[in-house]
């Protein structure tokens, strides 16, 4: 094998491992966003969720739910019944 065929393969070698490091960093990158992304949804339907609860238990009002929610009472109602 000639010295700059060597090289080549070296190079091509080179290129293969930063690829492959790539994407493994990429993959780790990709699922600790998502991870982190599903946390706050999770979150967030768990705290809608509660607080629906309680307004059919009769345990908060619907204004006081809407506002812990952030949005307007009609808002609230609308969401909550469907």
């Amino acid at each position: 094998m000639t010295f700059f065929m060597e090289l080549r393969r070296r190079e091509e070698k080179g290129r293969e491992e930063g690829r492959a490091e790539g994407r493994a960093e990429g993959r780790a990158e990709g699922l600790a966003e998502g991870e982190a992304k599903g946390t706050i949804k999770g979150k967030a339907e768990g705290r809608w969720t509660t607080l629906v609860e309680l307004v059919h238990d009769g345990l908060l009002t619907m204004k006081e739910a809407a506002k812990r929610a952030g949005m307007t009472e009609e808002a609230f109602r609308k969401l909550a019944m469907h």
